[in-house]
């Protein structure tokens, strides 16, 4: 959108260009409060191209805390899976743990209900009967081995219970541990969670602000395109006016116009060239020798060498009090010294193709007033120039 509309006050600054005439108290401003709003441009689209960056910074950094959070989500969910499991596994403990306690309970109920038969009958007195009551000696022998192995079992089938026992306890105890490790783990998880959250918020509130910004500022730069169309619609109104005054004068003052510098073919003209102005005419021509003349009387400003320009020679002109300045370029050598006065048609050198030259030719320029670095004073030749 803002490339469209820059685009678009450049190409109304290069039709005005193509009608430049002197300045005036009227276009001067105008013309300022362009070149004021360009710079406006500019740094107000500096500051929307920092804004596009910082925007796809929060973006980036948004997205990277989105995987952030994706990873610490999945870690939980794991996190909490282990955690079921480990309360599961807890539960079928404690019920394992209740049932063999229950068993150990029932044994031992049972030993203790022996002890006391044991204790009412003098101690031993049931086994005393047990072995009495034995027909011989083999078999009071093996009536003792029976009481002495149901003894020794109950003790045994008891301790070996007692130790199970133990085990679950002891599973248990290392589960309920792992069970804080894992709850302390997951809150650790869920902080860092709220954590990325918080700053996916403030990242978020971030880009809100930036994108909010950016488009105050492109909505502004909209607006400075709109006046910058409309100041350069009223400078091509008022430079419009001035042509068709400039058209009039030069009908009625045939003897002030200008006349063409050397003979050839025109090839390039006034106006926009390669994105800039090209501020004069190129006029080409292959036979050799090909003179330069002045296209009118005056001073020489200047005769030197440019690196843009090659030789080049500056002639300032005094036409019915107005000043005009001609500028010749690319030339093969000059034949005029600086302060000299020449002549309408006086030769002042040969075409030529020095300085940032593309082949034999010369590029002429006339300017309403004194020449300056910004060609703001250019106008086309061939409104000027007669043959």
């Amino acid at each position: 959108m803002r490339k469209k509309g820059w685009a678009a006050a450049i190409a109304i600054g290069l039709v005005m260009a193509g009608i430049h005439p002197a300045e005036s108290a009227e276009l001067s401003d105008i013309r300022q409060q362009r070149l004021n709003l360009k710079q406006d441009f500019t740094k107000k689209e500096a500051q929307i191209d920092a804004m596009d960056e910082a925007e796809q910074k929060y973006l980036f950094e948004l997205k990277a805390l989105d995987d952030e959070v994706a990873v610490v989500n999945q870690k939980i969910r794991d996190l909490q899976s282990v955690l079921d499991g480990s309360v599961k596994s807890v539960a079928d403990l404690r019920a394992e743990i209740e049932e063999l306690t229950d068993i150990i309970f029932k044994r031992e109920k049972r030993i203790k209900e022996r002890l006391r038969t044991m204790q009412a009958q003098d101690g031993l007195g049931m086994y005393v009967d047990i072995i009495f009551d034995s027909k011989n000696l083999s078999q009071l022998l093996e009536v003792a081995t029976v009481v002495s192995t149901i003894i020794k079992a109950d003790k045994e089938l008891v301790a070996e219970h007692q130790a199970d026992l133990q085990i679950l306890k002891d599973q248990e105890i290392f589960l309920q541990q792992e069970i804080v490790s894992l709850e302390k783990d997951q809150k650790e998880m869920q902080s860092l969670q709220d954590q990325l959250k918080k700053k996916a918020e403030e990242k978020q509130r971030l880009l809100d602000t930036v994108q909010d910004t950016k488009r105050e500022s492109e909505s502004k730069l909209m607006d400075m395109y709109e006046v910058y169309v409309n100041l350069a619609s009223q400078e091509i109104a008022i430079l419009k006016e001035k042509q068709n005054h400039r058209e009039e004068y030069l009908a009625a003052n045939p003897e002030d116009v200008f006349i063409m510098p050397t003979s050839g073919e025109l090839t390039s003209g006034y106006g926009p060239r390669w994105g800039k102005l090209h501020a004069g005419i190129d006029i080409a021509d292959e036979s050799p020798d090909t003179v330069v003349v002045a296209a009118a009387s005056g001073t020489v400003i200047r005769s030197y060498y440019s690196a843009t320009y090659g030789n080049c020679v500056l002639i300032t002109h005094k036409i019915n009090g107005k000043t005009f300045t001609t500028l010749y370029a690319h030339l093969e050598k000059s034949t005029v010294t600086t302060g000299q006065s020449i002549s309408k048609g006086e030769m002042l050198g040969y075409m030529g193709n020095t300085g940032d030259s593309r082949g034999k030719h010369l590029h002429f320029e006339i300017h309403e007033g004194q020449w300056n670095y910004e060609k703001s004073n250019s106008v086309d030749p061939l409104v000027y120039v007669r043959n």
